[in-house]
């Protein structure tokens, strides 16, 4: 056999070891995708933890994805302690961002994937279970709930200002508002239609495994931790005008007048 012939032989089984080892990888790389992407569906962090490394299950990314985590977001944004709120209001908050993760990922489709080496790329078509803008058009029925609650309710809050203190009457209005605002973001949820997104996932090979390390367009996720802050922005834009721009004020009048009185 020429030295000719087997310089091209060795080239051929090269060529062909490369090409099984990428076709293999790719295979890899799909099945983790996959396993992932079913969990998130399923909306099962502990199952998604499987195709994905730790310090990426851990990030602000995957946090959004958590009820608690954005229970506690609609908290902060909202400047309001939680054992502040009874059990209806709490309930409120729970069950919205519990509907917001589940409805996140609907399903799926992978449309590209390129290996390189130890890493990979991703691009998977999200279909979402609603539109990420569903509660963003909102305003209009909550100032009109904003002007009946002051309506239906200021004498009630100017006494409560009067006699109990800021902190009092901003938690009845707290407590009284969540449950309305949030049941109409919960309407507005559930009407909405499914929306798609484009997501590239980055994967890296770790002890012969594939696994998530980053997502980089979660609009599902961020999507979540928007409507979370949308949620507490309408209520606290609900809380500012009842208290600054009428029981506040009538409440410090009243309180000014009882003292010329005595």
């Amino acid at each position: 056999m020429s030295k000719r012939l087997i310089s091209v032989l060795v080239t051929v089984f090269t060529v062909m070891l490369l090409a099984t080892g990428c076709n293999s990888d790719q295979k890899a790389v799909t099945e983790s995708v996959e396993g992932f992407l079913n969990a998130m569906v399923a909306s099962d962090m502990e199952k998604a933890s499987q195709y994905a490394t730790e310090e990426f299950m851990n990030s602000d990314t995957m946090k959004l994805m958590k009820p608690d985590y954005l229970a506690d977001t609609f908290y902060e944004s909202m400047g309001v302690v939680k054992d502040d709120l009874d059990e209806q209001a709490q309930n409120a908050v729970n069950e919205y961002v519990k509907n917001v993760v589940d409805k996140a990922y609907k399903s799926f489709e992978i449309q590209d994937i390129k290996v390189q080496e130890d890493t990979a790329a991703v691009t998977a078509k999200i279909t979402l279970g609603y539109n990420p803008e569903a509660s963003s058009a909102l305003s209009d029925d909550t100032s009109s709930v904003v002007n009946e609650y002051q309506t239906e309710h200021y004498d009630e809050l100017v006494a409560i200002y009067t006699q109990e203190g800021e902190k009092a009457m901003n938690k009845k209005i707290f407590n009284d508002l969540i449950p309305i605002v949030i049941g109409k973001m919960q309407e507005a949820l559930e009407n909405s239609e499914p929306s798609e997104e484009k997501t590239i996932l980055s994967l890296v090979k770790k002890d012969g495994k594939w696994l998530v390390t980053d997502l980089e367009e979660n609009r599902p996720g961020a999507a979540a931790g928007n409507t979370a802050e949308e949620a507490a922005a309408a209520v606290n834009t609900a809380e500012g005008t009842a208290e600054a721009g009428t029981a506040q004020e009538a409440a410090a009048e009243a309180a000014t007048q009882e003292e010329t009185a005595k």
